[in-house]
């Protein structure tokens, strides 16, 4: 609708001088402070809530993780433990194995030569081998070596081989190598062999010289079974839903550590969740903002809508919120009573469904984060997809309501669809709950659909009164004929009654016929000439047996009163709380046109001269929207077409576009938007209504003779 209203003085200066109404500056201030109230509604059910916990005193509270997430403290611990665990990896070298062996066998090649060539000194032969061979021995292995007969010494270098191959093949380390020697004379005192001492001590003593370091440590190895190893730890999880501390339990180090690493001591502030909050509440208005601008034109103009609209959702996810209070972890299930229907519903009803079905998914959203607490998820979309299989199917059931009651059968059917994803969710996951959680779950999603219509009745007059709107159950109200200016029409000014009504349907089909209102047209016309009834005598449908009272008064006075109707009828409808669109009606459906049989008997009295059309024109305003603008033209069209003698379908057709012709000239429509293609639309839709009502009749007979005395026989 199309309404010139001055401007709040002082909104102009900040707001532009278009006024509030459709002002940018309102319109992004509206959501801003949207996108605030959602904020401070949402954020305590995405930040996790922090408790005043010391180390070493009993918790003061139950804790639980909120979230799923990497004890890295552990894990590091874990893979550390496994790392130590990891022997050293050595290498053995059989290359120094096989040369010592060789020495060995070297060494007694010398010594048998040495022997054949009866060489006995001692000290001769002492510098001779270690000259050769670079080894030291005792002075008593010299002098047993050279007491050996040559027969022996093969024994004897096989014995020493043996021992010395064997203990090299099991790998001498260098912290080994003093331990491997010690072994020796064990080993050898446990073998199988025909040694006497002499032989035995020199075995022993060359044995323990032939041994060195063989196996060495390989760094390069023993880092990659380390890394081996730790790449195998996986990393142990703070699961959520774990309980880090229970109520009354003395706080450990490893808990303190825990509740930090998760952020829920109150000295922990972590402001990436606020940034995460504002970009997702930014996200959703942000795809809303664009709905409204490139769907929703009329309502995207009109700030009192937008206004409308995020106070019904805010009222419906204060709703939401206070439920949640009762939500814990027996009864988690109380979310399925989240009155989302409230919000589905008194958008329906007071702009439109479209705009409905997109709230009802947004507050879905909102309804599955507020929701999440007990199940520690961010979002719980079971939650929310059982209040959008609601607030949908309770959007659609109110669509095209004629009547209140219409309000409680939404509800009704909105609670029995909300059963079938309750049934669903549960039946996919049939361990997660118990026979009575079911009942529990159903019972809460039907009571939340019949909770949200009952809110629906009682909010929605309150709606209608601060915003000034009319809803369709509204209008159905005042179309009443019990209504008490509906009675006060009929009881003192039949006449005004009777053509009230047939403008009302002339109104409807016409505003139907071009997108508009049809059941604002058809009440408006109802209240239209309410006024009527302060003097319903003057005006001619109430007039009987012919008597114009207007024959003894002046033209002058005669306009007077007739124009005053307009002014006294929205009086009326203001003493009735009657919405302002019916009052705008009332007095725009004559506009400014002329009185012209007043105005033409007046100068047929009076000089020309003296004479102003401007005197007997109605004060409007001239029509401020197409409701208005048909109730006038129908109004009109009524009368004059009463006038005729013979109401034929030409005749009607010809005066319908005269009537409309003559208010275009006349300048009546210049504030209404509306369109040449949409007049000729009205008037068509006029005729074909007007042929319905004026249609031909048949002339029945007079009864015959034969047939009265039949009668009377």
């Amino acid at each position: 609708m199309k309404e010139k209203k001055e401007p709040i003085p002082g909104f102009s200066r900040w707001f532009g001088s278009e006024g509030w109404k459709s002002s940018l500056r309102i319109k992004l201030f509206i959501y801003a402070i949207f996108a605030i109230a959602l904020y401070l509604l949402l954020i305590n059910h995405i930040l996790p809530k922090q408790y005043e916990i010391r180390l070493g005193k009993p918790s003061p509270a139950t804790v639980v993780s909120p979230v799923t997430k990497v004890d890295t403290y552990a894990t590091n611990q874990a893979k550390r433990e496994a790392a130590e665990s990891v022997e050293p990896v050595y290498i053995k070298n059989d290359r120094l194995t096989i040369e010592q062996i060789g020495k060995i066998d070297s060494i007694f090649v010398t010594v048998k030569d040495w022997l054949e060539k009866d060489r006995r000194d001692a000290k001769q032969f002492k510098a001779a081998f270690e000259a050769t061979f670079s080894q030291t021995f005792s002075d008593s292995f010299y002098q047993r070596l050279l007491k050996i007969s040559p027969d022996r010494l093969q024994v004897i270098r096989l014995t020493t081989r043996q021992l010395v191959s064997d203990i090299l093949q099991q790998g001498v380390r260098k912290d080994q190598l003093s331990e491997k020697q010690e072994d020796v004379d064990e080993k050898l005192y446990l073998s199988v062999n025909a040694l006497n001492s002499n032989e035995q001590a020199l075995v022993s003593e060359l044995a323990k010289k032939s041994l060195i370091v063989n196996e060495f440590y390989d760094e390069k190895q023993t880092e990659q079974q380390k890394q081996a190893v730790q790449d195998a730890i996986k990393p142990i999880p703070i699961n959520k839903g774990q309980i880090i501390v229970a109520y009354g339990e003395v706080v450990t180090d490893d808990q303190y550590r825990k509740l930090q690493e998760l952020g829920l001591l109150k000295k922990e502030s972590n402001i990436l969740p606020h940034m995460g909050m504002l970009l997702f509440i930014v996200t959703i208005i942000g795809i809303l903002y664009y709905y409204i601008y490139r769907f929703e034109p009329k309502i995207h103009q009109d700030n009192m809508n937008l206004l409308l609209l995020f106070m019904v959702m805010l009222l419906t996810l204060l709703g939401m919120k206070v439920i949640s209070y009762g939500q814990n972890l027996e009864w988690y299930m109380i979310g399925y009573l989240a009155p989302i229907g409230l919000g589905s519903m008194l958008v329906t009803l007071l702009l439109n469904i479209r705009l409905s079905l997109v709230s009802t998914v947004i507050l879905a959203i909102f309804c599955s984060v507020i929701f999440n607490g007990e199940n520690h998820m961010l979002f719980d979309f079971r939650l929310g997809f059982v209040s959008l299989v609601s607030g949908v199917t309770a959007a659609y059931a109110l669509a095209n309501a004629r009547k209140r009651s219409a309000i409680l059968r939404a509800g009704l059917i909105s609670s029995v669809a909300a059963v079938v994803p309750v049934l669903a969710l549960n039946l996919m996951v049939p361990t997660e709950a118990t026979l009575r959680e079911w009942l529990q779950s159903v019972g809460f999603a039907m009571l939340g659909a019949i909770f949200s219509a009952v809110l629906t009745i009682g909010f929605l007059p309150y709606f209608e009164t601060l915003f000034g709107i009319l809803s369709p159950l509204r209008l159905l109200e005042l179309a009443n004929p019990n209504h008490p200016l509906m009675r006060k029409l009929l009881v003192e000014s039949p006449g005004t009654y009777h053509h009230s009504i047939i403008v009302g349907n002339l109104s409807e089909a016409a505003a139907e016929a071009i997108g508009a209102d049809g059941l604002l047209a058809r009440v408006g016309a109802y209240y239209h000439d309410v006024g009527k009834t302060k003097r319903p005598q003057f005006f001619i449908e109430n007039q009987l047996y012919g008597n114009n009272p207007h024959d003894r008064i002046s033209p002058n006075l005669s306009k007077s009163i007739v124009i005053s109707h307009t002014r006294d009828g929205v009086e009326l409808l203001k003493a009735h709380n009657i919405p302002k669109p019916i009052q705008d009606i009332a007095a725009q459906h004559h506009g400014t046109t002329l009185l012209k049989y007043f105005y033409v008997k007046a100068r047929e009295k009076l000089d020309h001269e003296q004479v102003r059309s401007e005197d007997y024109r109605y004060p409007g305003p001239k029509a401020q929207f197409k409701e208005a603008a048909i109730v006038g033209i129908c109004d009109c069209v009524e009368a004059a077409v009463r006038s005729l003698s013979r109401p034929t379908p030409s005749r009607i057709e010809n005066m319908v576009k005269k009537i409309i012709q003559d208010r275009l000239e006349d300048g009546q429509f210049d504030e209404c938007d509306i369109t040449l293609k949409e007049l000729k639309l009205i008037g068509k839709s006029v005729c074909e209504t007007l042929q319905g009502i004026f249609h031909s009749r048949i002339e029945y007979p007079d009864e015959p003779v034969n047939l009265k005395g039949a009668k009377k026989a």
